[in-house]
């Protein structure tokens, strides 16, 4: 007599293996199956929510561009994701998996911080040296900069309320 044990972890492959995948990955990602058929549509794929269903239950065939569209849209490798199972809900890696892709998806909202604040600071940089050579080239023609100060002097934006021209209640001090 077989164990139930046994039957589970059959080996999924081919189009069984993708609906599996898609469907671990999509709970993973804390996806329903509309953001996951929004996400194809703006791949150009004409997806629906129902699309998803019947992939997931195994009464829709798919494409292998709609394949790799879907590893795309759920983040993973294609090669991956037609080859390897991925841990289901009900699997001792399951757990440790989304931990994983918390992680993951961790690092990459830390890279676009960092490449943000990069991006800010040479930013500031450009503007300071701006700032500088004008100042020098006022300087030169005699004009009064007020570089005695380390900081440079700024100028409220004109309407705002320390605007000292605004018209109006806030501008009476």
């Amino acid at each position: 007599m077989s164990s139930p044990q046994a039957h589970r972890y059959a080996p999924l492959e081919g189009e069984a293996l993708v609906a599996h995948n898609m469907k671990v990955l999509r709970k993973a990602a804390r996806l329903s199956q509309e953001d996951l058929a929004e996400r194809m549509s703006r791949l150009g794929f004409k997806f629906h929510q129902t699309q998803i269903a019947k992939i997931e239950n195994g009464t829709r065939l798919l494409r292998f561009d709609e394949v790799v569209g879907l590893a795309k849209a759920l983040n993973v490798p294609a090669a991956h994701f037609m080859t390897e199972a991925v841990a289901g809900p009900d699997e001792p890696d399951f757990e440790l998996q989304e931990a994983g892709d918390r992680v993951q998806k961790a690092e990459q909202e830390w890279r676009t911080a960092r490449d943000i604040e990069q991006g800010a600071k040479a930013r500031l940089e450009e503007a300071e040296r701006e700032y500088d050579e004008i100042a020098e080239r006022l300087a030169a023609q005699g004009v009064d900069v007020g570089q005695d100060a380390d900081e440079p002097q700024f100028y409220p934006a004109p309407g705002s309320p320390w605007d000292p021209l605004r018209k109006g209640p806030s501008a009476e001090r």
